[in-house]
Formats: C-alpha cells, sequence, structure tokens
C-alpha cells in the first residue's frame, strides 16, 4: 500500500474539529518554536484556546501567529485525518465564555488558511 490522500472541504475540516476538543498549538516563544497541547472549542468559524494552564503570560501569545492542529489517527489501520490551521491568535478575556472552555482567558483564532486531509498511510518498513 503506498498511501492516499483526499483533500478534505472547509465544511468537513470544521465538523471534523467539532468532534474533538484536545489539540497542538505551535507557536514562537522568545524566538524558539514550541508546540503545546491545548483544550479547545469550535465557536462559529473561530476556535477559542484555553490558555490558563499553560502557564504563560496572555502577552506572549496576543497577536501572534499560530498553527493549530487536530489529527485522528488509527494505529492499527494507518488511515485518519488531519486539519491544519494558521492565523493570528487574539486573547480575549470574554464576559460570556463559549461553552466547553472553562477558562477565563483564552485565545480567538481566525484561520487565515486551513487545510484538511483524510488519508490512508503507508505502512512503515525498515527494510530496503
Amino acid at each position: 500500500m503506498d498511501g492516499s490522500a483526499v483533500v478534505l472541504p472547509a465544511a468537513e475540516c470544521w465538523e471534523l474539529l467539532s468532534r474533538s476538543t484536545l489539540g497542538r498549538m505551535a507557536l514562537s516563544i522568545h524566538a524558539l518554536p514550541i508546540i503545546l497541547p491545548v483544550r479547545y472549542v469550535v465557536d462559529g468559524a473561530t476556535v477559542a484556546i484555553s490558555i490558563d494552564r499553560l502557564g504563560m503570560p496572555g502577552a506572549a501569545v496576543h497577536n501572534s501567529v499560530v498553527a493549530f492542529a487536530v489529527d485522528e489517527i488509527s494505529q492499527v489501520t494507518d488511515e485518519g485525518w488531519w486539519v491544519q490551521m494558521q492565523g493570528v491568535a487574539r486573547l480575549i478575556v470574554p464576559t460570556g465564555t463559549p461553552d466547553g472552555v472553562d477558562s477565563a482567558r483564552i485565545l480567538r483564532l481566525v484561520p487565515g488558511n486551513m487545510t484538511g486531509l483524510r488519508y490512508s498511510a503507508a505502512p512503515f518498513s525498515s527494510a530496503p
């Protein structure tokens, strides 16, 4: 099996994102890249990301360009999907927190770019 991939339409990307609450956010802190596990919810055409448990100052991420990714991959079949987006994160202290976000401080990510794939990966082989 060589593997295959199908590009997902935006509507399906949003639907897959809404099924999960755990993703990864990539950003730069002190000029070094870091990838952090984060809790999130889909809120309209944005992603609300909780940052209270990360222990970072809000100013470190406010107005930063970040990448955000969520995936589901079967280790048995090597099949799955992933959705990735990039955009500017804005720190907000909401008066009404979106359902599912247990945070007084959240980032609102409006994607400037979003890509999704459903794929079947070729099994890993160390043989020549």
